[in-house]
């Protein structure tokens, strides 16, 4: 059945300047049919890609995942340290004992703070390396090479 003239200009929306338009019409069913066909594919592949994962695994690890190796768990590994920082002591142990060293000062006799002023300090580097090298040890005299036989 064909629809009218006033039927379908019913349909338009003349807006201030003249500009025609057509209101909106959502078609509900096909929005959700979409939404669910598209969640059901989603859904489909999960349960896919988790089985090619379950026997890619059984493939690769037949005897189960390999044990845990003997280095884990101990604090340096290589040059790598293996403990998060916030179970890690070690720097704030090193930096409290450096500065309870500096604290107690250094002297002749135990427990004696003697700190040397700058100007003390100064001196004995520039002393320390102006100081002259140490002698070489002395080298052992060459063993006399044998007399060729005739």
């Amino acid at each position: 059945m064909k629809k009218t003239q006033v039927e379908e200009e019913s349909r338009v929306i003349v807006g201030a300047h003249g500009v025609a338009a057509e209101e909106d019409h959502i078609v509900m069913s096909k929005l959700l049919g979409i939404g669910f066909g598209s969640l059901a594919i989603f859904a489909v592949g999960i349960v896919w890609a988790y089985a090619i994962q379950v026997r890619t695994m059984k493939e690769a690890q037949p005897d189960g995942p390999p044990p845990r190796p003997a280095a884990m768990g101990q604090y340096e590994v290589g040059i790598v340290n293996q403990r998060l920082f916030e179970q890690d002591w070690h720097a704030e142990e090193k930096i409290g004992g450096q500065l309870q060293t500096l604290e107690a000062g250094w002297g002749d006799q135990p427990g004696v703070k003697a700190h040397p002023n700058l100007e003390e300090a100064k001196k004995s580097v520039i002393a320390k390396q102006n100081a002259p090298a140490p002698a070489p040890a002395p080298q052992p005299p060459p063993e006399p090479t044998p007399a060729p036989r005739q």
